[in-house]
């Protein structure tokens, strides 16, 4: 289920994939938000790419990337993990920012291990906190 929504007279690209992923993407500030519910897969990746990948080729650069999970959406088996790591590689350059909203200990230390490994700046918030986020990943549009 896919489709265009006007929301505030805003046009916001939504995209609901097999696995349940809910994705907006907002192309006026070009902001991508994440709902995850389980593991991704790839054809969960590949929708993301699809999404994602026209604003970049005209634009250069996402502003921020919000990704919403209850707890880090492991992955199912060592493919999976290969699938995650191969998406991380070939897109962290597409976004200035990165907004985690999740908890636990793991998410903890991955995005510890990230800082200074991958382009976008990354905060990590509360989960469901989706308005502290976007505010931050909106604030570095207001300010440059």
């Amino acid at each position: 289920m896919s489709g265009t929504i006007v929301v505030d007279e805003k046009n916001f690209k939504e995209k609901i994939t097999e696995t349940g992923l809910f994705c907006q993407f907002d192309p006026d500030n070009g902001v991508l938000f994440l709902d995850v519910k389980q593991f991704l897969t790839s054809e969960d990746f590949c929708e993301i790419e699809e999404i994602i990948n026209p604003y970049f080729q005209e634009h250069g650069e996402l502003r921020g990337v919000i990704v919403n999970s209850r707890k880090f959406p492991y992955w199912k088996g060592a493919q999976n993990r290969q699938e995650y790591i191969a998406f991380a590689q070939n897109n962290h350059r597409k976004f200035k920012k990165a907004a985690f909203l999740m908890s636990g200990f793991f998410v903890k230390i991955i995005l510890r291990i990230a800082k200074g490994r991958v382009h976008p700046e990354i905060k990590l918030f509360k989960y469901n906190k989706v308005e502290n986020a976007f505010d931050w990943v909106l604030f570095n549009i207001l300010k440059n």
